[in-house]
């Protein structure tokens, strides 16, 4: 009995301990699963956000906006050309989980952001004004736009001249004509007034004395009043030495003068034994550049062969008039040809005034559209991304999943900025350029008028 006992408890314990072993879990070697936290050594990953850099913009001599700053930000590493759909989910989906709405906008910029610093360097040094410079036309028909330009004008005081010349005498025609011309010299030019021959008389006695006689009476910016007192001084008395006032007139040139007229008032040929080809080849010959013009008033067959040889040794013409009258219209047509420089002067100013302003806005324009461009594409890129990170992320509470507002925001300050810029400095460009082109019809149209009022005579 006693031997029955035991085998039943023994029988007890066994099956009880086989109980025992098939509710024991296996031993594995399998590690567990590791979070996206965790990295390959099992500890929590470290969040390095990442660096924004900018471009530096010099030359510029104020404080840039805050809008202007970040559209300094170097480009994202598939911005443009850059951009591929796989890789830019690979790199989406290695963003962690936990970062803030204004993280998760860093990164997004770092992947997308475009380059507009070659645009934001043309906006921020854009120069609207539109300046044209042509040069001013010097007035005169025998030589070409001056540098420093003297004029230099040398009036026979001969008793020949004391002749009448239609209702006057060839000596106060040539005054009136003298003194229109003068009027006519531009600014920045000087002017010099010489007479010959006004000593003594026209007598053989007198002769000497008036052949050695010459005397500048002015020399200087024109002035009317002092011309005119200058020019009033001149009386027809003595004989005609042509060839000792263009002698003389080299005293009257001043220093540092690129280009010299010299006009020459006679009623006829040299009487005083001089040179006075000669004395025009000298003048031409020098540094200077030289041109000798003659005017003769009523001069005979003989004077007028001399008279034009002396105007072609000085490079210059010989004009006969042999009244008043014939004297007016040689004048019109120097009036004539002035105008019609101030017209071509008016023209091409007119037409550079708009190319440049074209130029200008064509560039503001061109570098607005361009601007709106890569910020409509930089914000498609952003809001697909954010999309993408919202159904990764399935969490309406989730930081990416709010952001779409923040990457509108920021973008439209983008694009306002380019339009607003854009658009500002196209119209100060058309302003500008329409002020120039007004200024150069305006002056233009005023010396034209000027030219034919004294074409006409008034």
């Amino acid at each position: 009995m006693k031997r029955l006992l035991m085998g039943i408890a023994m029988l007890s314990i066994m099956l009880s301990a086989c109980s025992s072993d098939e509710v024991q879990p296996a031993q594995t070697d399998v590690e567990p699963k590791k979070t996206e936290k965790e990295n390959e050594n099992g500890k929590e990953k470290t969040y390095s956000p990442k660096e924004a850099n900018y471009y530096e913009m010099e030359g510029i001599d104020r404080e840039l906006t805050d809008i202007e700053k970040e559209m300094l930000r170097h480009p994202g590493i598939f911005s443009g050309e850059q951009y591929d759909e796989e890789k830019v989910k690979e790199a989406l989906d290695q963003l962690p989980d936990n970062l803030t709405e204004e993280q998760y906008m860093e990164e997004l910029l770092y992947l997308f952001a475009e380059d507009y610093h070659e645009e934001m360097q043309t906006l921020l040094q854009f120069d609207s004004s539109v300046e044209v410079a042509i040069n001013r036309p010097d007035e005169t028909v025998d030589t070409p736009t001056l540098k420093t330009a003297h004029y230099a004008i040398l009036i026979d005081a001969s008793g020949s001249m004391a002749a009448k010349a239609g209702s006057k005498t060839r000596m106060d025609a040539a005054k009136d004509a003298v003194m229109e011309f003068a009027k006519q010299v531009p600014e920045n030019a000087t002017i010099s007034l010489r007479v010959y021959g006004h000593k003594g008389s026209n007598s053989d006695a007198d002769k000497k004395i008036s052949c050695s006689s010459t005397e500048n009476l002015y020399n200087e910016s024109f002035d009317e009043k002092t011309f005119q007192q200058a020019l009033g001084k001149v009386k027809p008395v003595g004989w005609t030495p042509i060839a000792l006032g263009l002698q003389a007139v080299k005293d009257d040139i001043p220093e540092n003068t690129d280009n010299v007229v010299i006009y020459v008032v006679s009623d006829g040929i040299e009487t005083c034994d001089g040179e006075p080809v000669k004395e025009a080849e000298n003048l031409v010959s020098a540094d200077i550049q030289t041109v000798v013009n003659i005017i003769g008033f009523d001069v005979d067959n003989e004077g007028q062969t001399l008279l034009k040889e002396v105007a072609n040794a000085g490079n210059g013409e010989f004009t006969y008039v042999n009244s008043e009258k014939e004297l007016n219209e040689y004048m019109r047509a120097q009036y004539e040809e002035i105008q019609q420089q101030w017209t071509n002067w008016k023209e091409a100013g007119k037409e550079q005034a708009f190319n440049l302003k074209e130029e200008k806005t064509e560039l503001a324009q061109n570098t607005k559209e361009s601007m709106k461009e890569k910020s409509n594409r930089e914000k498609e890129r952003m809001k697909e991304a954010q999309a993408y990170l919202k159904e990764r992320f399935d969490d309406y509470d989730h930081p990416a999943s709010k952001m779409f507002s923040a990457i509108i925001d920021y973008e439209n300050k983008k694009w306002r900025y380019s339009v607003d810029t854009g658009n500002q400095l196209y119209r100060e460009s058309v302003d500008s350029g329409n002020q120039e082109y007004r200024e150069y019809v305006d002056e233009g149209n005023e010396k034209i008028n000027k030219a034919i009022e004294k074409k006409n005579g008034n």
